[in-house]
């Protein structure tokens, strides 16, 4: 009878400890398991995103060339006077006609900084009181640099400073014109949205000084001569622009 109490009472005792032991090893080798399975997954993560970004090319790891089209608005501000006899009459500011433009340059290694040249076809129509009026077409030769900001990021704001040569005349049915020339400078600004590697799509504003010469010119129109005073000062433009690197 004591040894069957005995017997039971250990029993007792020993099962759940036991029990207690086996599910500690089995945690403490599952914990071990799901540990080796995820240390090996992370390494396999880290091990695939260090190999693409090993074969990922940069976007600005050495210099690169490029070309752009760029169209929008533009703006020529200037006085135009024509005079018949005793009459003189000044035109109204000619309203923002559409321009157009080409672009090939070079972007620095750390993408920072381009410099670039550019050409310009410009146009803006002189409409007088009466029904005199005559086109005014500007080209630019430009040579422009920018400080680019953000360059490692996708947006990418930039600025500055262009110079060159410009040339004016007068385009229409009359029977003569004028034609104006020179030296021109002035900034830019804008923001480029990376769209790729290779493609750019920017939106910018430029101001451009022209020479702001004061050309009398004469002009024979309905069977009259007009004496003309024209003095072209600036041209402000908005543009949208793509550019593809190379």
């Amino acid at each position: 009878m004591k040894i069957t109490t005995i017997a039971s009472v250990i029993t007792t005792a020993l099962i759940p400890v036991m029990f207690s032991s086996t599910c500690m090893a089995y945690t403490s080798n599952d914990v071990e398991s799901v540990n080796s399975v995820d240390v090996a997954s992370t390494t396999e993560v880290q091990s695939d995103t260090t190999t693409k970004a090993a074969t990922m090319p940069r976007f600005d790891d050495s210099p690169r060339y490029f070309v752009g089209i760029n169209a929008g608005k533009s703006k020529l501000n200037g006085t135009d006077i024509a005079t018949l006899g005793s009459d003189s009459q000044e035109a109204s500011s000619p309203d923002a006609s559409g321009f157009g433009g080409l672009s090939i340059g070079r972007y620095s290694a750390s993408g920072g900084s381009r410099i670039y040249y550019s050409y310009e076809q410009h146009s803006a129509d002189t409409q007088f009181s009466s029904a005199l009026s005559y086109s005014t077409k500007t080209s630019l030769h430009l040579l422009n640099a920018d400080r680019v900001f953000r360059a490692d990021k996708s947006v990418n704001p930039f600025i500055g400073l262009h110079f060159g040569y410009g040339k004016t005349k007068s385009d229409s049915e009359l029977s003569s014109g004028y034609k104006d020339s020179g030296l021109v400078f002035g900034l830019q600004a804008g923001v480029a949205w990376r769209a790729s590697e290779q493609f750019t799509i920017e939106l910018g504003l430029r101001h451009t000084v022209l020479p702001d010469n004061s050309k009398e010119w004469s002009a024979t129109s309905g069977g009259n001569t007009y004496k003309f005073q024209s003095t072209q000062s600036t041209l402000s433009s908005a543009y949208l622009g793509a550019n593809y690197r190379f």
